[in-house]
């Protein structure tokens, strides 16, 4: 029964937790967003002890946010008592009340009020991944490409500049609507991204991340205001990586790269919806950056077996994708596609010149790549070189034993 327990309060607190601090932040103001993410996780841990020895609730979301409510009011209360206050609060509610499918415009409303202009685009992005996403410093460490502690200095001002402004929960202007919906829509990708390729543990996959992900701009799309170019092109990307997800993922759990992928397990339905989402992307203003990741995707898509994969095709994609955002994760996914248009040896050339970014110095994609090139190209020697450094850079272990396994395979 633990590990039931265990394993549906992680699913809840991936799908749920946004839902829930979104919903009592609007019901108690922003200037208690701190306590309503306490009241949450501390909902979320007696859900953990108190499941695992009665039935599970009809309602496990309700119970949640009832608990975590029920916790604000009686927190309230007694500061109202100690501060001689004459402030009253809501009655205690009962589970049966609340409908989490009802708040959704809760959701929508913080994710916009978590990027408002008087707060630093990386607050913006911290802020946002933390209280809707539920991720870990560690986690949004790894999507911004920075230290964790300055992440946690980051998310703590952020959070108290939010809490000073006590800004209402509201959907802003259209034309406001309009200059935050891109920094909303890469914060929803850095939230897939991190379900998509985790940073730690034992699992290559969190599927519910990037279900989640994929919900909210679900959502988005329901706004008139935000039914754009833009966010179709976000949501192509996302479904067609997620029509990989039984595909890269073997048996025993081990990593399975592109090109050793089963394509007969890739989800068609999926990629149907992808290529749907993608042709809705070409009206209007469509040249952006997801729309340039979506075709490059689609195009794997689309190719039967990996030998039959239009590389040039992606380079060139690729080369308009590096002039609208030259950020080095960019440059380094487009080395991997010149390596297999071109040659290994063009690989390696590029990724000489990206070898001193600060940002991908010691990111083991950097490694894990170069080590490929140097294979390819015949210096087996500085291949292993490689690998190992990959292998000491990566904290997710499907990861780590991929490597293993490919390092093992290297003729001596």
């Amino acid at each position: 029964m633990s590990d039931q327990v265990n394993s549906l309060v992680d699913h809840y607190f991936r799908n749920e937790y946004g839902n829930a601090v979104s919903y009592l932040t609007a019901k108690f103001g922003t200037r208690h967003l701190e306590l309503a993410e306490d009241a949450v996780q501390e909902a979320l841990f007696k859900a953990m002890q108190n499941w695992s020895y009665s039935k599970i609730p009809n309602n496990p979301s309700g119970w949640i946010v009832t608990v975590a409510s029920n916790k604000i009011i009686d927190q309230l209360r007694k500061s109202s008592c100690l501060e001689g206050s004459n402030a009253t609060y809501t009655e205690p509610i009962v589970h049966q009340e609340i409908n989490l499918e009802s708040i959704q415009d809760d959701v929508v409303k913080m994710m916009f009020a978590c990027c408002r202009p008087a707060l630093s685009s990386e607050y913006q992005i911290i802020l946002t991944l933390k209280i809707l996403g539920g991720l870990s410093v560690k986690e949004i460490a790894r999507a911004l490409l920075k230290k964790e502690e300055t992440i946690a200095k980051s998310y703590t001002r952020a959070k108290r500049k939010f809490q000073e402004e006590n800004v209402q929960l509201e959907l802003p202007q259209p034309v406001e609507i309009k200059n935050r919906l891109n920094t909303v829509l890469h914060i929803i990708y850095l939230l897939f991204n991190e379900g998509y390729k985790t940073t730690n543990g034992d699992e290559l996959l969190k599927k519910d991340l990037c279900h989640e992900a994929i919900r909210l701009n679900g959502i988005l799309l329901e706004n008139n205001d935000c039914n754009v170019s833009v966010s179709n092109a976000l949501m192509a990307l996302m479904y067609f990586h997620s029509s990989r997800f039984d595909a890269r993922v073997d048996k025993e759990g081990h990593l399975v790269t592109l090109e050793f992928q089963n394509r007969s397990h890739w989800n068609q339905d999926y990629i149907r919806k992808g290529m749907e989402y993608l042709e809705k992307a070409t009206k209007g203003s469509f040249i952006n950056e997801f729309y340039l990741q979506a075709t490059i995707s689609g195009l794997h898509c689309e190719a039967k077996q990996y030998n039959e994969t239009k590389w040039s095709d992606i380079l060139e994609l690729y080369d308009t994708l590096t002039r609208l955002n030259p950020a080095p994760m960019v440059k380094l996914n487009r080395v991997v596609a010149l390596g297999k248009a071109n040659s290994p040896n063009d690989a390696l050339t590029e990724l000489k010149l990206l070898e001193s970014n600060p940002q991908i110095e010691n990111h083991y994609l950097y490694y894990a790549i170069k080590a490929e090139f140097l294979v390819e190209s015949g210096n087996i020697e500085e291949g292993k070189i490689a690998t190992l450094k990959a292998i000491s850079l990566t904290n997710n272990t499907a990861e780590k034993q991929y490597l293993q396994r490919k390092l093992a395979l290297l003729p001596e």
